[in-house]
């Protein structure tokens, strides 16, 4: 199949530079004597999971709810984290049921009514959980000086299996400083640490201290007690994490827009099939005004399509996305956001034509986390 023959907009993955970024993480991981837990929210694709796990050095993966567990592990994947506590009745019953398929499901506890349901469910296989500890970010989680007390009653289920601790600062992600962000995150993950330690040495079972994601990567590994990172974004990259700073391996952006102009009768203004539906801005993270490329250079292209490349925030790599494929007409501030302002916000954006639409590319595979029932 050639690039020209793709229906538009078209979202595309960078196979070498997706390829890359899985091999630098994992050699990073490697240096510092840490595992890789890498996080399917970023892309919820079971393709993609299956590619991160065979590139090495993983211990298994993370799912943000049960749905995109269970989608894993339709996919094959065995060794599963549920990262966010499950409660309702209904899905603790699919929580069993999962548990009895994969060789090693893990789930993220934080309250004493959830625990007692689940100790209550989990008859013909034990259930191995995590305490979720709030590194002050206000989600989920217990307080670091309540974790000792929570993991003593999920001990005292003989159905429970207490794994180990995780802390997810995700407040802490996107610090633009990388000295402050390591800062911030090392003084949470260290709290973490020694409420880690504390339930190891009272609570054999207890041998996982996981958390971190992208950003904090740098500075969690330098953490003893860590034992596996939950990257997520490493793998894609988007336009909020490489606008802030790094401090050792740097990741490039992976995903392209195909788009198509449909229309360029008008000065200043062009017509493309791609709305903001297929093109995900994240509010309240607008991006800087400088270095704009005038929306003429779209008029000098006609009869073929235009690539823009750049990188898109992880929402975007969601299959799950309601894409548009209507054509939208663009107004000037709309098209400055497609083809000048990315180049500013995200400077390893790459505006303009990519590759010959003669290049031949892989078709996708239809292989997706489907949508939650619930």
């Amino acid at each position: 199949m050639l690039k020209s023959e793709l229906d538009t907009p078209s979202l595309i993955l960078d196979i070498d530079i997706f390829e890359e970024n899985l091999k630098k993480m994992r050699d990073f991981a490697l240096a510092h004597g840490k595992k890789l837990r890498p996080h399917a929210k970023t892309h919820k694709c079971p393709e993609i999971a299956k590619r991160q796990l065979a590139c090495g050095n993983c211990i298994g993966i993370c799912a943000a709810k049960l749905s995109e567990a269970e989608g894993l592990a339709a996919a094959g994947i065995q060794d599963i984290l549920i990262t966010s506590p499950v409660t309702a009745p209904w899905k603790m019953k699919r929580v069993m049921e999962l548990n009895q398929k994969i060789a090693n499901l893990q789930v993220t506890v934080d309250n004493v009514e959830q625990i007692k349901m689940l100790a209550e469910l989990a008859v013909d296989k034990k259930l191995h959980v995590l305490i979720d500890v709030d590194p002050e970010m206000g989600r989920t989680g217990v307080a670091y000086n309540e974790a000792l007390s929570f993991g003593r009653f999920i001990n005292g289920f003989s159905s429970l299996v207490l794994d180990g601790v995780q802390c997810y600062a995700g407040h802490l992600q996107h610090i633009v400083s990388a000295e402050e962000r390591a800062a911030a995150s090392t003084y949470l993950m260290q709290k973490g640490a020694e409420v880690f330690n504390v339930l190891k040495q009272e609570i054999p079972t207890c041998r996982i201290f996981t958390g971190t994601g992208t950003g904090t990567s740098a500075a969690d590994v330098l953490i003893d007690e860590v034992t596996d990172i939950q990257v997520g974004s490493y793998c894609m990259m988007d336009a909020e994490y490489l606008a802030v700073e790094h401090q050792e391996v740097q990741y490039r952006p992976a995903l392209r827009m195909l788009s198509s102009v449909i229309s360029a009768n008008h000065s200043g203004n062009a017509t493309i099939d791609a709305g903001t539906k297929a093109i995900y801005v994240t509010p309240g993270a607008p991006p800087q005004r400088n270095s704009l490329v005038r929306p003429t250079a779209l008029t000098t292209v006609s009869n073929s399509a235009i690539v823009y490349s750049f990188s898109f925030v992880s929402s975007l790599a969601r299959p799950s996305s309601n894409v548009s494929s209507s054509p939208v007409r663009t107004r000037r501030a709309l098209l400055k956001i497609i083809i000048s302002v990315l180049p500013a916000w995200n400077t390893a954006a790459q505006i303009g034509l990519m590759a010959p639409m003669t290049e031949r590319i892989i078709p996708p595979k239809t292989n997706s986390i489907p949508k939650s029932r619930f």
